[in-house]
C-alpha cells in the first residue's frame, strides 16, 4: 500500500511545531550562557560573601571574625582570618591549615565550631593559594613550614589576645594534615595536633614502591597551576620531570620527599596526637597513619573512617564528619583546656566496619586477636593455589604488561568501595597480562584487618618491570564475580635482567569480612592502569612452589 502523504494542514502544523521548537532551544542556550557568565562574574565576590557569612554566624554564636594580612619572614603576604570568642579569656588557640587547592574559607566549616566553644582560631591562605602571595612549594621546610611558624609567632606574640599559655593546637585536612604532622616535630610551642588525611611519607604517597600514581599526580599538578604561577623552576614541575621523564637528580628528589615527611621521625615526636585517616584514601593510604601511630610513643588516638581522600572530615561537624569533629574537640578540650572529659580512658582506636556500616572501638593497633596467616603460592593438580603449607615443586610463570585487563583496582581518586559499590574482578583465573592463585573455601568467617604483605621471588626480563597484586573475594560455586578487597604495587628499576631477587609488595590496609565458604584469590597483573603509570617492557618471571613466594594476611576469626 502506498504511504499516505500529509495534507496541507498537517504540513503547516509541522512547520509551526518546528518553528516553535527552535526559539525554545535558542532560549535554553541563552539561559546557559547567562548562568555561566553570572557564575564567572560572582567568583571575585565569593571572599566578601564568605566573610559576611562568617561575621553573621559569629554574631549569632558569640564570636567575631577579623580579616588581615599576615607577613611571613621572607616578606610574603598571607591572607588570614581570625576567629575570636567573646569574653575576657585566657583562651586556648588553634591554627587551621586548609587543603590543597582550597583557601582559608574552607576552615570556616570547622572554625565556628571551636570559636563558639571558647577557642581563638587562626586560618590563613598558604602561600600561592587564595589571595596570598608567593608560590606553592608543597610544605617546603623553608617556605610553608616557616609560614606556619610565623603564623604561630603572630598569634602568640603580636595578636594582643589573652591566650592561655601552652595551649596551642594545630589541625588540618589533606595538605593541612601534612602540615599538622610536620609542625608537631618542629615547633615546641605546639601542645598537640590532629592531622586528618595527611601524609607521613610523601615519596610513598606519590610513588609507592616506585610506581607513579599518575592520575593523582596529574590532578595535583593541574589544580596547582595558579599556586605555582606557572614558574617552570617550581619544585612541583621538577618532581614531575623526575618521576615521569627520569630527568634531574633522583637523590635530590628523594631528599625533598624526606624533608617533607615525618614517618622516619615518629619515635622522636613528643606531641599527643589524634590521627584521622580513611580506608578508601588512595592518595595518603591508611598504612601511613597506622605505621606512624604504631611508632608514636606519646598519648595517641587513631580514627579510620570509610570515605575517599579527606571527604569524611572535610564536610565538617554539621554533616557526615560530626563524630570526627566531636572527638577532635574533646581531644583539644583535654589537652588545651585541661578538661577531665575521660577521652584518654576510652579505647584509643576507632575503625569503620564496612560490612556493619558503623564505627567500632578497638583497644590497640594492631587489634587484639589478629594473627598473621602465611599462605604459599604454588601449583596443585595443575591449578594455581594458595595453601597453608608449601605445595609443589619450583615453577615459574611469565607476567607481561598488558594495558587493558579485567584485573585492576578500579577507578582511582573516587573509590567505589567508599559508596558500597564493589569493584569486580575477572572470573577466569588467568588471561592476557594476569594470573591468579586461589585458596580453598574458608571454613569460617575471617576478618582481614590490616595490610597484607606479599613476598615474591621474581626474575626480571628487562631493566624495569612492574608487579600489581590484587586480592579478591571469590564467592562459592561461581555465584558471582570476584570482588576486590585490596591491592598493592611495586616497580623494579635499573635491575639486572635474568637475576633472581625478592620483591616485597605491601597492599593497602583494609577491614574486610570474608564469609564462610568464600575464597581469597591473589591476582598478579603486569599493569594497573587506573592507579599507577604502566611500565612497558618484557615483564618478569614469577617463581613459586617450595615456599619461595608467599602472602601474609592479618586475620581474625569473625
Amino acid at each position: 500500500m502506498a504511504e499516505k502523504k500529509p495534507n496541507m494542514k498537517q504540513r503547516r502544523d509541522g512547520r509551526r511545531k518546528r518553528g516553535s521548537a527552535q526559539p525554545r532551544h535558542e532560549a535554553r542556550r541563552r539561559a546557559r550562557r547567562i548562568l555561566r557568565a553570572s557564575v564567572a562574574a560572582s567568583l571575585p565576590a565569593l571572599p566578601a560573601l564568605m566573610r559576611s557569612l562568617a561575621q553573621a554566624e559569629g554574631r549569632r554564636k558569640g564570636f567575631r571574625v577579623e580579616q588581615f594580612k599576615l607577613k611571613a619572614r621572607d616578606g610574603t603576604r598571607l591572607s588570614a582570618a581570625l576567629y575570636v570568642p567573646s569574653g575576657e579569656g585566657p583562651f586556648p588557640a588553634l591554627v587551621m591549615v586548609h587543603s590543597w587547592m582550597f583557601n582559608r574559607w574552607q576552615c570556616h566549616l570547622y572554625a565556628p565550631y571551636f570559636a563558639s566553644a571558647g577557642y581563638v582560631v587562626l586560618a590563613y591562605d598558604c602561600r600561592g593559594w587564595g589571595s596570598s602571595g608567593g608560590e606553592v612549594h608543597c610544605a617546603g621546610p623553608d617556605h610553608e613550614l616557616n609560614d606556619l611558624e610565623d603564623a604561630i609567632d603572630w598569634l602568640t606574640e603580636k595578636s594582643g589576645l589573652p591566650l592561655k599559655e601552652g595551649a596551642l593546637g594545630v589541625t588540618g585536612i589533606s595538605y593541612g594534615g601534612g602540615h599538622s604532622f610536620l609542625i608537631a616535630l618542629r615547633d615546641p610551642r605546639v601542645r598537640t595536633v590532629v592531622p586528618m588525611a595527611g601524609w607521613t611519607d610523601l615519596a610513598s604517597s606519590l610513588a609507592p614502591h616506585g610506581s607513579v600514581k599518575f592520575f593523582w599526580g596529574l590532578f595535583l599538578l593541574l589544580t596547582a597551576t595558579w599556586a605555582t604561577r606557572l614558574d617552570p623552576r617550581n619544585v612541583l614541575y621538577r618532581w614531575t620531570s623526575t618521576l615521569l621523564l627520569g630527568r634531574g637528580d633522583r637523590d635530590e628528589f628523594l631528599e625533598d620527599m624526606r624533608k617533607r615527611s615525618c614517618l622516619h621521625l615518629a619515635e622522636e615526636c613528643d606531641k599527643p596526637m589524634l590521627i584521622v585517616g580513611s580506608w578508601n584514601d588512595d592518595l595518603f593510604e591508611p598504612n601511613q597513619m597506622m605505621d606512624f601511630y604504631t611508632r608514636l610513643k606519646t598519648p595517641k588516638m587513631l580514627y579510620i573512617s570509610n570515605g575517599i581522600h579527606g571527604l569524611d572530615p572535610a564536610v565538617g561537624p554539621r554533616w557526615a564528619g560530626k563524630e570526627i569533629w566531636e572527638i577532635t574537640r574533646r581531644w583539644f578540650d583535654y589537652w588545651l583546656k585541661g578538661e577531665e572529659n575521660g577521652i584518654l580512658d576510652e579505647p584509643p582506636v576507632r575503625l569503620y566496619r564496612p560490612w556493619k556500616k558503623m564505627v567500632e572501638p578497638e583497644e590497640d593497633w594492631p587489634p587484639r586477636g589478629i594473627r598473621t596467616h602465611t599462605i604459599y603460592l604454588g601449583r596443585e593438580d595443575g591449578r594455581f593455589k594458595l595453601t597453608s603449607k608449601p605445595k609443589g615443586k619450583r615453577e615459574e610463570t611469565v607476567l607481561r604488561p598488558r594495558l587493558l585487563t579485567p584485573a585492576n583496582s578500579g577507578p582511582s581518586v573516587i573509590r567505589p568501595q567508599a559508596m558500597g559499590l564493589p569493584v569486580p574482578g575477572p572470573r577466569r583465573e588467568a588471561g592476557e597480562g594476569f594470573f591468579s592463585f586461589t585458596t580453598s573455601p574458608a571454613k569460617r568467617d575471617f576478618e582481614l584487618l590490616g595490610a597484607p604483605r606479599l613476598r615474591l621471588r621474581v626474575v626480571p626480563r628487562d631493566r624495569s618491570a612492574q608487579i600489581n597484586a590484587l586480592l579478591y573475594d571469590v564467592p562459592p560455586d561461581d555465584e558471582g564475580l570476584p570482588r576486590l578487597i585490596t591491592y598493592g604495587t611495586a616497580t623494579l628499576e635499573d635491575v639486572e635482567p635474568g637475576k633472581e631477587l625478592e620483591q616485597v609488595v605491601e597492599l593497602v590496609a583494609t577491614d574486610y569480612l570474608l564469609p564462610r565458604g568464600h575464597c581469597f584469590r591473589l591476582t598478579l597483573a603486569g599493569c594497573n592502569l587506573p592507579f599507577v603509570l604502566p611500565v612497558p617492557g618484557k615483564g618478569l618471571r614469577v617463581i613459586y612452589g617450595e615456599g619461595l613466594s608467599f602472602l601474609e594476611l592479618p586475620l581474625r576469626e569473625g
